[in-house]
């Protein structure tokens, strides 16, 4: 490999990089134009255009890095420039950019191609492309914001970005190396120093002497005891006996855990300690028939790696907190959104990009702990919806965000007379699910969401369903045809939902059930009373004990699963 100005990344560094996807901190550009079926070189200016483009986006975001003469797939292909076109290529931040962004570049070659990169910074304040506005980088894509609201949030990060000062009292001695070496072991800058390490992601600034520690190394990385660099940098988790907070006599909360940093190894601690706190739901087991967590698991990672990431850092007074309640999770960080992120733009699922936090932020990513920005929130509905559970909340409130995961399906879920009707019949697991999640009625694109299958294996299945004597044929057929239950089935269920309720109170009152306390009970005659306690023995609700006008009942299994 030959490298010309500066050499930023060795060989097998470059090689990883080009394993990683595009997103939020890096580009692929391929300077090869295929659009007319044979391999030319790309238009100059359109090369040129793209460069400043792209570099003005990373710069007025949170840097990053563009892969030149790379395609998108991360396979080498060089370019067939001539050396002075290749130069003014990496000259455009400089010459095309108002104010010029100063980038480091390096020239390498890769399986025989030459390969540019170009490293980014971020820029002090918002850089404009000539004539072409000020585009900005969230996730993948480059969007225009304007100008002013670049510098504002910008303005901020200058004024109140705690996590880039410099400590002066603080010295590379208060950084714990070895967990820097192992936390960062899976970037690419892999097999380098520490110092080397830490230097790269700007955690660390070299001076003479000793290097400059910044306060995000201090968070990520810091020695024990790490309180005497933030008193409140870590999280609590809380349990709550019940759905809402109760104080005094009638205190329902107990703390279940509390970890200080440093984050790189209070992140995965708290995701343990959530796994270890998150219960199976049995309501999406009764429509599963499988076991699954109250929440999925992306979810609530995403939530608190989000709170350590972009929580503000200069509130010294509030931890993140993660709060379980009987019907919900919240996980509570200190700060308000960072402009432009608004509440509309997360319940909208609209990728956006704002740090509060950017080194950080580039350090989790890098790492793999946090989504590419713009990503994670969108994913979070996904989760969420994929286990048929509401979609995530967020609260702002007293310079506070909460994140709140709810565990009630977003449909009611069987009852347990519906659901042993549904377990004894011969269908599929998804011709079960679909009965026990709409018992109502339901439709084709009911049964594709609910199961995941195409509109055709719906329909053959919804067929086979019909053909059983189970649903009946729509009334109206075409695309919103709906079917019911079959009517003996939809009337053994009405039966059961009038009968057992009334039964289970029953017994938690009386050992044994006679014919003229079930008479009592229903106000139905003495043959009636016969027929139902018969079919209700048979159905496995009622065991009889005795006979003729000496018999008496008692709960059968069926019944007694119910009350369990």
């Amino acid at each position: 490999m030959s490298t010309a100005n500066h050499t930023l990344f060795a060989e097998s560094e470059l090689r990883a990089l080009l394993e990683r996807e595009e997103g939020q901190f890096l580009e692929f550009k391929a300077l090869w134009d295929q659009s007319v079926g044979s391999r030319r070189t790309l238009d100059r200016r359109k090369a040129r255009d793209f460069v400043a483009e792209c570099v003005a986006a990373f710069a007025n975001a949170d840097g990053g890095t563009l892969l030149l003469g790379v395609e998108d797939d991360g396979t080498p292909s060089g370019h067939g420039y001539p050396a002075e076109a290749a130069a003014d290529l990496l000259a455009v931040p400089e010459r095309r950019l108002r104010p010029a962004v100063r980038c480091h570049t390096q020239r390498a070659t890769l399986d025989g191609h030459e390969v540019f990169v170009v490293q980014v910074p971020i820029a002090p304040e918002a850089v404009m492309v000539e004539a072409n506005g000020f585009p900005y980088r969230v996730g993948d894509r480059i969007v225009r914001e304007p100008q002013e609201v670049i510098n504002t949030r910008k303005e901020a990060y200058r004024r109140v970005g705690y996590e880039q000062r410099i400590r002066p009292e603080a010295t590379i001695e208060d950084l714990d190396l070895d967990l820097a070496t192992r936390f960062l072991g899976g970037t690419v800058f892999r097999g380098r120093s520490a110092e080397e390490l830490l230097t790269r992601y700007g955690l660390i600034l070299p001076r003479a002497g000793t290097p400059a520690v910044t306060n995000a190394a201090l968070l990520l990385f810091g020695k024990a005891p790490v309180l005497r660099w933030h008193p409140r940098a870590g999280v609590r988790f809380f349990r709550v006996a019940g759905k809402e907070r109760r104080h005094g006599a009638e205190r329902n909360v107990a703390q279940l855990a509390r970890l200080d940093p440093p984050i790189a190894s209070a992140i995965p601690e708290a995701y343990r300690q959530t796994k270890d706190h998150v219960r199976r739901s049995e309501k999406l087991h009764d429509l599963f028939f499988r076991e699954m967590p109250e929440y999925p698991e992306f979810a609530w990672q995403e939530a608190i790696v989000n709170a350590f990431a972009h929580r503000d850092y200069e509130d010294q007074a509030r931890e993140i907190e993660v709060w379980f309640f009987e019907d919900r999770m919240e996980v509570k960080s200190p700060g308000d959104l960072v402009p432009p992120v608004t509440l509309d733009l997360l319940r909208s699922r609209t990728p956006v990009h704002a740090s509060r936090n950017p080194l950080l932020v580039r350090v989790l990513v890098e790492v793999g702990l946090m989504r590419e920005e713009g990503e994670g929130i969108p994913r979070m509905f996904d989760e969420m919806e994929r286990s048929f559970l509401r979609a995530p909340e967020f609260r702002v409130g007293a310079s506070e965000l909460t994140v709140l995961l709810r565990n009630e399906p977003i449909f009611a879920g069987p009852g347990s007379e519906w659901q042993r009707i549904v377990q004894d019949l011969p269908l599929s697991v998804a011709q079960k699910r679909i009965l026990l999640a709409h018992p109502e009625g339901f439709a084709n694109a009911d049964y594709q969401r609910l199961n995941g299958v195409d509109r055709d294996q719906a329909y053959r299945e919804i067929q086979g369903m019909i053909g059983l004597g189970v649903i009946m044929p729509a009334e109206v057929p075409g695309r919103g045809a709906v079917y019911h239950v079959a009517t003996d089935l939809r009337e053994a269920r009405a039966f059961l939902q009038m009968r057992v309720p009334r039964l289970r109170e029953f017994f938690l009152r009386q050992v044994h059930l006679k014919n003229a306390d079930y008479r009592e009970m229903f106000a139905v005659t003495r043959d009636a009373a016969t027929r139902e306690l018969r079919r209700l023995a048979q159905e496995g609700y009622l065991r009889m004990e005795g006979e003729r006008r000496g018999a008496r009942y008692v709960p059968g299994p069926s019944l007694r699963g119910a009350e369990e």
